[in-house]
């Protein structure tokens, strides 16, 4: 889909698919800073990288930690190693690594297809599941609490237990690059990213969006509006440019999943009903997974 732009008022917006990096880098930044003024700390990454003896990683977790809460990013094991134990292993390095960091909670989410009876075995409780997240295939939420520490689970032969407090990204990149294979599997097509932003007269981006695009579900990632343009309707505006983005492509059904302090009211008054929340999600904060349609059912 070519780039396209439209301008309203003052204001130019620009709207890219394949997604615009620079307005990526953009968001992130600003998501990390709410989340440190909301949360009151920074997300702490931890690495748990199963490699060879050659240094290969063959598994691996990331996990994020928030002083009592930590959350598993992403989990994989590569397929040759499946059914060893190296997933177990990797659960148990995740809980003691929580542990050790003061954390008391650990959560996560799983797709259906990727194994979501595997954490109960391990005493984790269902948190909720969002039916038809995409592709027809439910995603499952799952906690632990009280976390303890728990004896290392052995590893076969050949193949050993890298612990990194400031995971290298290319070892994180390798292990989502991993999981996504393993996505593939079963979902038909690859999912991709699309933006717009809002720049203002001066040539000043004044707002931005992101959302991924994966057949007929639009799942937003980041929006932000900066200070001097909130109340005026922007995030409105932005965010509905993305759905006719959405639109344009087939989809039909839009996602959001905001926190607390996420404004999941902001969505509410635009059409979109809760499918499921989640009370305590993070440090006390609530979490809200919110659809509506935006193209033909």
């Amino acid at each position: 889909m070519p780039d396209s732009l439209s301008r309203r008022s003052t204001l130019t917006f620009y709207r890219r698919h394949p997604a615009d990096g620079d307005v990526m880098a953009w968001l992130h930044e600003r998501a990390m800073v709410a989340e440190r003024a909301a949360l009151g700390m920074d997300r702490k990454p931890l690495g748990l990288f199963i490699r060879d003896m050659g240094g290969v990683i063959q598994a691996g977790a990331v996990v994020w930690l928030y002083g009592p809460d930590a959350y598993i990013h992403v989990l994989w094991v590569d397929a040759p190693w499946r059914g060893r134990g190296l997933g177990a292993a990797l659960l148990v390095a995740a809980e003691n690594a929580a542990v050790a960091a003061g954390a008391n909670r650990l959560y996560l989410s799983t797709m259906g297809f990727q194994g979501p009876d595997f954490y109960p075995r391990y005493g984790y409780e269902s948190q909720g599941v969002f039916a038809d997240f995409t592709w027809g295939h439910d995603r499952h939420y799952f906690s632990k609490t009280p976390l303890s520490v728990a004896p290392a689970l052995a590893l076969p032969a050949g193949l050993y237990l890298h612990r990194a407090e400031a995971p290298d990204p290319a070892d994180v990149q390798a292990v989502e690059n991993g999981l996504d294979a393993h996505w593939y599997l079963t979902i038909p097509d690859p999912y991709t990213e699309l933006t717009v932003e809002a720049v203002d007269a001066g040539g000043v981006r004044v707002a931005g969006g992101l959302a991924v695009l994966d057949g007929a579900y639009l799942t937003l990632v980041d929006l932000a509006v900066v200070p001097l343009w909130r109340g005026k309707g922007l995030g409105r505006q932005v965010l509905g440019e993305l759905e006719r983005l959405g639109a344009e492509a087939g989809c039909r059904w839009a996602t959001v999943m905001p926190m607390d302090y996420q404004c999941p009211d902001f969505f509410r008054a635009v059409g979109y009903a809760r499918r499921m929340r989640v009370e305590n999600y993070l440090l006390g904060q609530g979490r809200d997974w919110l659809r509506r349609a935006i193209g033909d059912e």
